[in-house]
């Protein structure tokens, strides 16, 4: 996240959603090893001194990038669902955030600079890792958590049940991706997918 520590004028947050909107569009035409600062700076129209000023390192970027993105997938489940029926919602929302980022040609487009980049270092996959695909599953499991406490579910196993939901809402469509078989969802079809899903998923646990 952005270093706000040092003293003096107040921080302009709009330079902060400047430089992580220009470093999310970098990431989706290079890779994360060979965007610049340069880049960065030229996109969000800051000097590289406001950006080292909250961003000491071209991974902190990234890590900031990565979080942002992970926080909004997650929002719809950022709550402590108190009936059944705010539960389902949240996780429809959810399904349906998750599946339009990850199917995007955006998204797609990282994955295949990822995988087809040599110079990417382990360091800066787990980074992204963690930052991303974890935090969104833990995110996930948290919800589920509060849901058993609250008796809406039986979810004893938080983890593995924010793990089972993930896996039926991905399906093998990222498989298929990979492959180039990808066929893009319509809207209706994607909301379709994602009720069923979540439905089915409700009745193993209740």
């Amino acid at each position: 996240m952005p270093n706000h520590s040092r003293a003096g004028r107040p921080v302009d947050h709009r330079k902060d959603e400047a430089i992580l909107n220009a470093v999310r569009a970098l990431l989706f035409t290079k890779n994360p090893q060979s965007f610049s600062i340069d880049a960065v700076a030229r996109k969000a129209k800051v000097s590289k001194m406001t950006i080292y000023s909250r961003y000491p390192t071209r991974e902190a970027l990234i890590d900031a990038t990565v979080q942002l993105q992970a926080k909004n997938i997650s929002s719809a489940i950022s709550i402590n669902p108190s009936d059944s029926q705010d539960l389902q919602q949240a996780l429809t929302q959810f399904g349906i955030d998750l599946l339009s980022f990850l199917l995007s040609d955006d998204h797609l487009g990282f994955i295949r600079a990822l995988s087809s980049a040599p110079e990417i270092t382990t360091e800066s996959l787990s980074l992204i890792y963690h930052s991303g695909p974890l935090a969104t599953l833990n995110c996930l499991s948290n919800c589920l958590q509060q849901a058993d406490a609250n008796g809406l579910a039986h979810f004893s196993h938080p983890d593995k049940s924010a793990e089972m939901l993930m896996g039926m809402l991905i399906g093998i469509d990222m498989i298929r991706a990979t492959y180039g078989k990808q066929r893009q969802r319509s809207e209706k079809e994607l909301e379709d997918h994602v009720h069923w899903v979540v439905c089915s998923f409700l009745k193993v646990y209740r």
